[in-house]
C-alpha cells in the first residue's frame, strides 16, 4: 500500500502555510529575474521535490535557487530596488548575518531556528535561499574555504570575549581571513584561465555536490507547485549526481525539517 505523504503538509496545516508563503516569495524573486533576463535554476531539495513530488517534498521547509556569480550579483542589485515593501533582501553584508549566500525574507513573520542565540540580526522572517555558483575545482575550493569561509563566519559572529573558545577562534580568524581573500583572487584567476567544467557554491559557502556544466547548461524548466520555473538542463543527471536514486522515498527517520517554529506578525 502506497504511503500517504500528505500527512506531513495537509492543506491548512502550519507547514503547508509556511510552504505557500515561501512559494509566494519564490514567484516574486523569479519573476524579477525573468523580467531582467537573469538565468537562475531551482536546486537541491527544491529541484528534488519538483521532480519527485511535483512540488515541495511533503516534509520540507525551505526553497533554494542558484545563479552563476555574475548573475547573482546583478540580481541582488535589482532586488534592492524592485522587491515589494513586505520583503527584505538579506545578504552577507548585513550586520550579524554569518552566511555567504543571500535570502529574501518575509517581513511579517518570524522563524525560530537552532542558531537564534548567536544570529544577531533583526529580520528573521520566512525566507528562500539564493546561492551564488561558480566554476572551480573541489580540492581548490576546500583549501580556500578552510581559510575564508570559517573565518568569515567567526568574525561575523563576533563576541570574542564570550568565552576562551570564542576569543581563540576570533583572533585566529583575524589572521586567516586576509589569507582567504588573497586565495580567492588567485583561485578565480586560475579558473578564469582554465575554465573548469565543475559548478560549485562560491568560495566560503561550504562544500556541495560537484556538478558538471555539461548537464547544467543550457537551462531547462520544471513544474513546481503548478508553476513553471527554470531548472538545470538535465534534471535527471543533476539529481542522480547529488542524491543517487532520488526517486526513492527516504525512511521516516530521515525526513527532517529545519525550522523549529514560525510566528506571524499582524501589521
Amino acid at each position: 500500500m502506497e504511503e500517504n505523504l500528505k500527512k506531513y503538509n495537509p492543506e491548512g496545516s502550519e507547514l503547508r502555510k509556511l510552504q505557500l508563503k515561501m512559494l509566494d516569495i519564490l514567484e516574486i524573486v523569479t519573476s524579477i529575474a525573468d523580467k531582467h533576463n537573469i538565468p537562475y535554476w531551482l536546486s537541491g531539495g527544491t529541484l528534488l521535490g519538483a521532480a519527485r513530488h511535483g512540488g515541495f517534498i511533503p516534509w520540507d521547509d525551505d526553497i533554494d535557487i542558484e545563479l552563476l556569480l555574475p548573475d547573482y550579483k546583478k540580481l541582488l542589485k535589482i532586488l534592492r530596488n524592485e522587491l515589494p515593501a513586505d520583503l527584505y533582501l538579506q545578504t552577507p553584508k548585513d550586520k550579524g548575518y554569518r552566511l555567504l549566500f543571500s535570502k529574501v525574507r518575509d517581513r511579517n513573520s518570524v522563524v525560530y531556528e537552532e542558531d537564534d542565540a548567536i544570529d544577531d540580526y533583526t529580520e528573521k522572517g520566512i525566507y528562500i535561499d539564493i546561492f551564488p555558483e561558480e566554476r572551480s575545482y573541489k580540492p581548490l575550493k576546500n583549501i580556500v574555504d578552510f581559510f575564508y569561509g570559517r573565518s568569515f563566519r567567526r568574525l561575523k559572529r563576533g563576541k570574542p570575549f564570550h568565552s576562551f573558545t570564542y576569543f581563540y577562534e576570533y583572533t585566529l580568524s583575524l589572521v586567516l581571513y586576509p589569507i582567504g581573500i588573497i586565495l580567492i583572487g588567485l583561485a578565480r584567476g586560475l579558473c578564469a584561465i582554465t575554465r573548469p567544467d565543475n559548478i560549485l557554491h562560491s568560495y566560503g559557502i561550504g562544500n556541495t555536490t560537484n556538478h558538471h556544466a555539461g548537464y547544467m547548461f543550457p537551462l531547462s524548466s520544471i513544474v513546481f507547485e503548478g508553476k513553471t520555473f527554470s531548472s538545470p538542463g538535465n534534471t535527471h543527471a543533476y539529481l542522480t549526481k547529488q542524491y543517487g536514486n532520488y526517486t526513492q522515498i527516504p525512511p521516516e527517520d530521515k525526513r527532517a525539517t529545519h525550522l523549529l517554529k514560525v510566528s506571524y506578525i499582524n501589521r
